[in-house]
């Protein structure tokens, strides 16, 4: 009996082809965008740090990240699932700050989607 569970065989209907990136889920916010929010825009704290994410890499770039910042309270009232950046293409009314950052040269550049939220 070949029982090596540990040994990884590769079959023709999943070949291994390198790096294969999942999508990022949504997350807490980054300690340089969540700065940015509290320090530059003069938000409060308490809802800041409240918020989540989802991102996506920037093209041409390793530390550069577009990202869009919602509220999970609001997400779960409207009954939208968010899985990753793109789920919230058709939901953009539940986005509240949309933009990039940088976590290398920690550059952060955001744009207000949602007034009357913050």
């Amino acid at each position: 009996m070949g029982w090596k569970f540990w040994e990884r065989k590769d079959t023709a209907a999943a070949p291994s082809t390198g790096k294969s990136r999942k999508p990022d889920k949504p997350r807490e916010l980054p300690q340089d965008v969540g700065r940015h929010l509290v320090a530059e825009q003069d938000l409060d704290p308490d809802w800041v740090w409240n918020l989540k994410c989802v991102r996506r890499p920037k093209e041409g770039s390793k530390s550069a990240f577009y990202i869009r910042i919602f509220s999970p309270e609001s997400v779960a009232q409207h009954n939208v699932r968010v899985s990753d950046y793109a789920s919230l293409d058709s939901h953009m009314d539940l986005v509240i700050f949309d933009g990039w950052y940088d976590k290398e040269n920690r550059t952060v550049k955001l744009d207000r989607l949602i007034k009357e939220a913050v």
